[in-house]
């Protein structure tokens, strides 16, 4: 069965106004709240950071940059995603680059895919979702995990509709 990236969102991942004084903070606390419901084993934040060190996934969306940091499968017990809205922005090297080029992230989303045949495809509904019209800015307005994860359903059902 193929993976809807809808079918994967949860309220206990959802952290909004995350505080973090950097990507790899904001990536471990993310990481662990897959940690809390059983989808990721501890170590998935290192692997997560050291492939982010690597590849960076910041993406330049508008009018608030995005990141899309990911790891090999070894250490994710159950393929989930986790959304992070940072109460203020972190630096995430721009995906394309070596790193050199950053960008102030508002909105991090967080793939812990355990088929690794899945990757492509979660990773573009992903991006579709985030060049979604207003849904960034929906994400940083929200009051709590449903209304985002309301607002996330919503964009990802339009998106459907259109392809």
């Amino acid at each position: 069965m193929r993976h809807q990236l809808r079918n994967l969102l949860c309220p206990e991942h959802i952290i909004l106004n995350l505080e973090a004084r950097d990507a790899q903070d904001a990536i471990n606390k993310m990481v662990a709240a897959l940690v809390r419901t059983g989808h990721a084993e501890p170590e998935f934040a290192a692997d997560v950071w050291q492939r982010e060190q690597m590849f960076p996934t910041g993406l330049p969306t508008q009018p608030l940059a995005s990141a899309l940091p990911h790891a090999d499968p070894q250490h994710v017990r159950q393929t989930a995603v986790a959304i992070g809205v940072l109460k203020n922005p972190v630096r995430f090297g721009q995906m394309g680059t070596d790193g050199s080029i950053s960008l102030d992230v508002h909105v991090i989303i967080l793939l812990a895919i355990k088929e690794r045949e899945k990757q492509v495809e979660l990773i573009r509904q992903t991006i579709e979702l985030l060049q979604f019209p207003g849904i960034l800015e929906q994400l940083v307005a929200v009051e709590n995990p449903e209304q985002a994860l309301q607002a996330l359903c919503l964009a990802l059902d339009s998106v459907k509709t259109k392809n």
